[in-house]
């Protein structure tokens, strides 16, 4: 009972590494993209369309996956890959949104530091816009409204004139209209549903990722305990008397002698 329960406290402590670790590699590379890559001239508004910052996808769920199938090795037989599995289930969406969510924290932060206020109000403030605008508040209203339109009003007066300032959005693709000949209506909602399936390519590089390296782990995992046959040295061969030549019959001689 005791070993039970150091491994399995081993396995916990081996989980929280994972995530932190994780976790704190999506952070600091959405930081890095705000900061830097999505202010770019020109090319920034491109890359942040694209979220191209969630191709460090690849290598951080390639780390939790392969870090849950090795762990695994702590638990019972019976439990572990359903441990680990149901874990990263949880797991996989929520530190796959932690870019979303730095984002959406990084937007409130601005709007405080525009409006010289605190945190909590330019929360409540961006909370009653969002509710206004896509009908859901906090993360998942943030989450919802930047599918449709990636610029973010960042005081009371842009958010006062949201609608000008979304006009000012779909006018960035109006030359489509005149090549096209396509209404403004319709290129807002290719947008946002071009914007959805970015965002499901994404999460399913990421769950797609996580299982193959999780299944990559556990093989290793039994590869390494797998018994081994005892190597016994070789058996030396008996001696054999050979079929060609015919056995000495010294009995016989010495009948013969005799007489």
């Amino acid at each position: 009972m005791r070993k039970l329960l150091s491994r399995t406290v081993i396995y916990l402590l081996i989980a929280v590494f994972l995530i932190l670790t994780t976790a704190g590699m999506k952070v600091g590379a959405s930081l890095i993209a705000e900061q830097f890559l999505y202010k770019i001239i020109i090319i920034g508004d491109v890359f942040s369309t694209l979220e191209v910052v969630e191709f460090v996808n690849v290598l951080v769920f390639a780390i939790l996956g392969m870090g849950f199938g090795l762990a695994t090795a702590f638990l019972p037989k019976i439990y572990r890959q359903k441990t680990s599995a149901l874990l990263l289930i949880i797991l996989v969406p929520l530190i796959f949104s932690t870019s979303a969510m730095v984002r959406y924290n990084l937007w409130i932060e601005d709007v405080a530091e525009q409006e010289k206020t605190s945190y909590a109000e330019a929360e409540s403030l961006t909370d009653s816009f969002l509710s206004r605008r896509v009908g859901v508040d906090g993360f998942l209203g943030f989450y919802v409204y930047t599918a449709q339109f990636p610029v973010l009003p960042t005081n009371k007066a842009e958010i006062k004139k949201a609608e000008k300032l979304e006009e000012k959005v779909k006018a960035n693709f109006m030359s489509l209209n005149k090549i096209i000949g396509m209404k403004p209506e319709i290129i807002t909602v290719i947008l946002a549903g071009s914007k959805w399936l970015i965002r499901t390519f994404y999460f399913s590089l990421a769950a797609f990722t996580t299982i193959n390296h999780f299944k990559a782990g556990c093989q290793e995992l039994i590869k390494n305990t797998k018994p081994t046959a005892p190597n016994f040295p070789p058996v030396p061969p008996r001696y054999k008397y050979s079929i060609d030549k015919p056995m000495p019959q010294t009995g016989s001689r010495r009948k013969l002698k005799s007489h």
